[in-house]
C-alpha cells in the first residue's frame, strides 16, 4: 500500500467529481475537489504545499485546464500534475505534455481500476526515487547537471506557440542536435528519408521533435569527461535502434503507429548509464569487469553490489528531476523489469525490453540476459522478433 497523499481533483462537472469521490473514498488519500481552475488555485494556496497531486479536466469554462495546470507548474512545481480529459486529441492536451504542465493523461471515460492504478503508480515512482540508498548516491554527485541552453530555448518557443520555422532555425544552430534529429527521423521508426531538418521536423511532428531535442540535450548535459567502458555515441545509437524496433513491433501488433506521447520512449531508457559514465566511471568499469566474470548475474544486481543502486533508478531520478514526461521516466525505471510497470504503459515498456535485448544481441554484446518467458504471456511479440530472443527456461 502506497503512503496516503493529498489529491486535488478539478472538473467543472459535478457528476464527474462525485464519481471521483466514489472511486477514491476507500483509497486512504485525503481528497479535495474543485469545480473550476480558479477554485483549484485557491485550494492549493490555502494548503500551503500540502497538495501532492492534481488531476484536472481540460475543457472548463473560465480558466481552462491547460491554463490551470500551467499555473500550478509555475507556482507549485513539486505537485504531480495529470490530465483527465475526454478530448485526448485536442491541442491543449499535447501542449501540456510537451511543455511539462502535465506528466501524463487519462482519457474519459476512464476505468476506475486504471485510474487508481495510475495514481498509485505515480506515488510508487515518487517513493522509489526518494529511497535512502538512491539519495545517498545522488548526494555524492553534488550539483546535478542542467540541460543545455538550446533545450530551454526550444521549450520557450513551443510554450509561446512560435512559428515552426523559428523552432527549426534554433535547432539548426546546433549541429550536434540537428544531426540527432535527422538520425532519429531517418531511423526505422519514422523513415522520413530526408536530409532537410525542416522536412524531417514536419514529418515527425512537434511532440516527437521535442522528445528528440530533449534526448539530445540530455546526452550533451551528461557528456563524460573521461573515456569509460561505454561511449556516449554507442549509447545513443543503441537508444535510436531500440526506439525504432519498439515502433516496428507496435505497428505489426496493432496495425498503427505508436501513440504520439510514447513515440520516443526508447531514446532515454539507458540515461542512467550516462550518469554512471560521467560521475562514477571507476564503479562502472568494475561493474563491467564483474559482468564478464559472472555472466549468470543480472547487470542490475552487480550495479547494486558495487554502487548501491542500479542505473535504472539513477536515470529515472534524473529524468524526473528534469520534469520529463511520465513515459520517459517509466521507461528508464522499468526497462529491465517491465512487468513491474503500471498497465497504462506496460505494453510499450515490454516492447522496449525486448528491443533492448535484440539490439544487444545484434551488436554482439556479452553477456546478454535471457528474457523472462512471462513477458510473452503479457504481450504478443511478433514471431520473427520472438525468434531472435534468448528466453530463460
Amino acid at each position: 500500500m502506497t503512503e496516503p497523499r493529498c489529491i486535488l481533483f478539478v472538473d467543472d462537472e459535478k457528476s464527474v467529481l462525485r464519481s471521483l469521490r466514489r472511486a477514491f473514498i476507500k483509497s486512504g488519500h485525503k481528497l479535495y475537489f474543485a469545480d473550476s481552475g480558479e477554485l483549484g488555485l485557491k485550494i492549493l494556496a490555502a494548503g500551503k504545499g500540502k497538495i501532492d497531486m492534481v488531476l484536472s479536466d481540460m475543457r472548463m469554462p473560465g480558466m481552462d485546464g491547460y491554463t490551470f495546470l500551467k499555473e500550478v507548474k509555475e507556482k507549485y512545481p513539486q505537485v504531480v500534475r495529470l490530465i483527465l480529459s475526454g478530448f485526448v486529441e485536442e491541442t491543449y492536451v499535447y501542449k501540456a505534455l510537451i511543455d511539462g504542465s502535465a506528466k501524463t493523461y487519462l482519457a474519459k471515460p476512464w476505468s476506475t481500476r486504471e485510474l487508481i492504478e495510475l495514481v498509485d503508480n505515480l506515488i510508487e515512482i515518487e517513493e522509489t526515487l526518494k529511497k535512502k540508498n538512491l539519495m545517498e548516491v545522488i548526494n555524492t554527485v553534488g550539483e546535478l547537471p542542467s540541460l543545455p541552453k538550446i533545450y530551454h530555448e526550444v521549450m520557450a518557443l513551443i510554450d509561446a506557440d512560435a512559428d515552426f520555422d523559428k523552432i527549426v532555425e534554433v535547432i539548426e544552430n546546433d549541429p550536434a542536435m540537428t544531426a540527432k534529429v535527422l538520425q532519429v527521423a531517418n531511423s526505422a521508426f519514422f523513415k522520413s528519408g530526408t536530409a532537410s531538418l525542416k522536412r524531417a521536423s514536419v514529418f515527425i511532428g512537434l511532440m516527437a521533435l521535442k522528445d528528440i531535442v530533449a534526448g539530445s540535450a540530455v546526452f550533451q548535459a551528461l557528456g563524460a569527461s573521461e573515456p569509460g567502458p561505454y561511449s556516449i555515441d554507442s549509447i545513443w545509437e543503441h537508444a535510436v535502434a531500440c526506439n525504432g524496433l519498439v515502433s516496428e513491433m507496435y505497428d505489426i501488433i496493432h496495425d498503427e503507429k505508436l501513440p504520439e506521447d510514447v513515440s520516443s520512449i526508447g531514446l532515454l531508457h539507458n540515461v542512467g548509464l550516462l550518469v554512471m559514465l560521467k560521475f562514477f566511471p571507476d564503479d562502472l568499469a568494475q561493474i563491467t569487469a564483474l559482468q564478464k566474470q559472472h555472466p549468470e548475474l543480472p547487470a542490475v544486481e552487480l550495479e547494486k553490489q558495487v554502487l548501491g543502486v542500479d542505473h535504472a533508478r539513477l536515470g529515472a531520478y534524473l529524468l524526473n528531476w528534469w520534469n520529463m514526461p511520465l513515459p520517459m521516466i517509466e521507461a528508464a525505471l522499468y526497462h529491465n523489469n517491465p512487468l513491474a510497470a503500471a498497465k497504462a504503459n506496460q505494453e510499450v515498456i515490454v516492447l522496449l525490453h525486448v528491443a533492448d535485448h535484440i539490439v544487444q544481441l545484434e551488436a554482439g554484446v556479452e553477456p546478454v540476459q535471457a528474457l523472462d518467458p512471462e513477458i510473452f504471456n503479457r504481450v504478443e511479440i511478433p514471431g520473427r522478433f520472438r525468434d531472435q530472443c534468448q528466453v530463460a527456461e
